[in-house]
Order: structure tokens, then sequence, then C-alpha cells
């Protein structure tokens, strides 16, 4: 059964890819458009040698395949679901990620609020040399999280559920990337497994999904009692760039996946179009050594579906997406500011990967870091510093002098590991 599960893998995997390679004849009308749609208008490019097609991801699950999804570690529960988390208030500990003015306006029953967003409650400034001081950008302090965690009651002994909505339409222009497409619920996930927290849970569908099942809201204010809240910090769910350093030069047997959108994987582009950070870059492309790209809304299924309740991807499709890695060996993460690979680190653990990291400096910082090696590399024409004013980073007038144009490299391919008979997508 295995060698003829593997045959069919191979066969619609090798008949995908030459759809790929001689100009994608063939797809499914309307099926770019769609990838763009999911991808809030960022997507529809021509897709790389290393990115998954959808038209296969999308393709129903084999019999043989269910079965093997049984046999897997799965980490289902991570993902809670509406009913799930209904039996449970009062028990678990639930928290809005949204701006505190629509936590006001109606959030789910017990859930509380941190005060600010999670992303800015969990993140530092970041100082990038040339550049500026970005606001809630680089990795909180312990000691600090601790301290705020504490503050507002949260506790080892007590299951968390953090939960989000999609982002409003034009607010990603202005710089509120609050949605769950930003993957902005997934960033307090992973900093909480990270400082040691055993049991956190994100909420599938975020909002949308809770309201659309017919289940209440409230306007009252919850808080909980302060609670001593001391960090066990799991040193392994965080890459550094000295790490992703020998991982780009074969010193580290890692596996290095980048989960920004095509373009930007391509080095067409160093940020998504029209980012509100776009001009905070000198270089696009992507780090040697990247054995594949998964944008992150690939993850989500919103095909007729409500786009306002964006819910992640069935198992087997979530698995094809990641089936080429090994789930036992160390696979490190990165985007563009850490937002995007929170959930695509989410994703990995659901999966039952042993050993997930993000790489937290992700491409702010390695495309701003000259001493770093890319591929396909890009010059952008201008980087302008920055100062941070309450709530907001504002463009300082005086632009920096515009670098030296740098000649693009021929990309090359990356190695692709040979199958062994019977071992079809790395099951």
């Amino acid at each position: 059964m295995k060698s003829a599960q593997g045959l069919i893998i191979g066969i619609v995997v090798v008949a995908l890819g030459f759809l790929v390679i001689f100009s994608q004849t063939g797809i499914p009308e309307g099926a770019k458009e769609k990838a763009g749609e999911a991808a809030g208008g960022y997507g529809g490019e021509v897709i790389s040698a290393l990115t998954p097609m959808l038209e296969f991801i999308e393709l129903p699950a084999m019999p043989e395949e269910e079965k093997i999804l049984k046999r897997m570690n799965l980490n289902l529960h991570l993902l809670a679901q509406p009913a799930d988390l209904e039996k449970n208030l009062g028990d678990w500990i639930v928290i809005d990620c949204r701006p505190k003015d629509l936590y006001d306006n109606g959030h789910i029953p017990t859930a509380i609020h941190l005060g600010e967003t999670c992303n800015d409650f969990f993140r530092d400034d970041l100082e990038i040399k040339g550049i500026g001081l970005l606001k809630d950008l680089a990795l909180g302090k312990v000691e600090e999280l601790e301290m705020k965690l504490s503050n507002v009651g949260i506790r080892h002994d007590k299951t968390l559920v953090f939960y989000d909505q999609r982002e409003i339409p034009g607010d990603a222009e202005k710089g509120k990337y609050y949605g769950i497409f930003a993957g902005y619920a997934f960033v307090p996930f992973w900093y909480m497994e990270y400082l040691g927290h055993n049991d956190v849970r994100v909420l599938d569908g975020g909002i949308g999904a809770w309201t659309a099942k017919g289940k209440p809201l409230e306007e009252k204010e919850n808080k909980l009692p302060p609670a001593q809240f001391k960090a066990n910090v799991v040193k392994n769910r965080l890459a550094t760039t000295e790490e992703v350093l020998k991982i780009a030069k074969n010193e580290i047997d890692a596996q290095l996946v980048d989960s920004r959108i095509i373009i930007e994987y391509k080095g067409e582009s160093p940020t998504p179009p029209g980012h509100f950070l776009g001009d905070k870059i000198r270089r696009g492309g992507r780090i040697p050594n990247t054995i594949l790209n998964v944008p992150h809304f690939f993850q989500f299924d919103v095909k007729d579906k409500d786009p306002q309740v964006p819910e992640l991807r069935s198992v087997h499709q979530l698995h094809r997406l990641y089936q080429s890695l090994d789930r036992d060996k160390r696979t490190v993460l990165y985007c563009y500011i850490a937002n995007r690979i929170s959930l695509s680190y989410f994703v990995l653990r659901l999966l039952g990967f042993k050993d997930p990291a993000i790489y937290h400096d992700s491409w702010i910082v390695w495309g701003n870091d000259e001493t770093l090696p890319v591929e396909k590399l890009m010059m952008v024409a201008e980087v302008r510093p920055v100062e941070v004013i309450p709530e907001e980073i504002k463009p300082v007038k005086e632009a920096l002098p515009a670098k030296k144009s740098v000649t693009v490299e021929e990309e090359k391919p990356s190695p692709v590991k040979k199958e062994k008979k019977g071992e079809a997508g790395g099951y």
C-alpha cells in the first residue's frame, strides 16, 4: 500500500511540476486570482520551484493519506474550536488580541485585554543602524514580559486561548496589521511557548468564527487578579542570526523555510506591495540554503467561505504544504518582521514537528545587514531614517544618500533531496 500511495503522489507531483515549468498551462480558470484574494491582494504571482502549488494542495485526501495522518503525532488540540471554547469559558483564560476600541465594542465573554494589541504587548522597539528606531518589532525582554504577564493575571496552570479577527480592508496600508492573516493571534502563541507555558491555543477563525456560530458577545471589561508568572524560556524555539548564518553556510544541518509571499522569496520586492515599512529595508532576496517557500496565506482556507472568517486548512492540506520536510529535524522559519512565521510555527506545532523555531530578527534585520549573504540580491533605491513619536512611525524629511546599485545575482537552484522508494512526500 505504501508503494502504491507513493506512486500516486509521485505522479501527481511530477505532473504538476511540469505544469509549473512549462508556463503553468492547464491551471484551473481563476485559481491564481483566488490565491491573490487569499493573500489580501498580495498573491497571484508565478509560482517558484520550491513553492507548493495550491491546485495540488487542495486535492481531496486519499484513503491511504488519511491513515498516515492518523498515525502521526499531531497536536490538533492547539487549534481551539468555538464549541470547545464555549464549554470552558470561566476556566480557560481568553485573550482578545485586537485594538482596545474593538474589544470595548464587543468581545467573547470572559475575555481579557492586555491594554494594547498582543503584538505590541509582547515586543520591544528595534534599532537598526542608519534607519532608526522601529516600534514594536524586536524580541521582548523576558524580565519585562514576566512583570507584564503577572500584572494581567496570566498563570502557568491555566489554558490560554488567543483570538483575533481578519484585518479591515485598507488597514494594511495604514500600518494596522491586527488580523488573522497578519498572524497576530499567533505571535502571542509563540511567545508564550518560548516563555515556557505548556498549554497555549488559538481560536480557529477568530472572533468571526465565534459570531458566525451565533454565539454572544459582551461589552463589560474583564480583569484577572495579578498572578506570579515566572518564565521558563525554551531557547530552541528561537533562532538567532548567528545560527541562521551557519545554516546559510551549510555549517548546521537544519531546514530553513521562507514564509513570505513569492515575490519576496524571489527577490522581486523586499516587502509585500504597499507595506508600511517598505522603505525601511536595503535589500530584497532570500537567505541562502532556504529549501522551501510556503507563503503564510497558503495555510488558510477561504475558498467558498466567508472572507471575514478565515480558518486554517484541513490537516491533510497543511501536511501537504510541508510534506517535503523532515518532522524530526530542526526547522527554522523566517519572514519580514516575524508575524507570518508565528502562524507557520503554529502550523508546524500542529503537525507535530519536533523542533520548530522562528528567526525573530527575520528579513528586517537580515536584509539591512550588508555583511550577511543573500540570494537574488536586489537593492532598494532609498532607505529613510525614522524617529518614533507616540503611536506612529514618522519619516524624517532628509533621506539617507542613495546606495550604489548592485548587480542582481542569478538565482541558484537549491539542491533537491532524493526520496527513497516508498517514502513519497516525506511521510
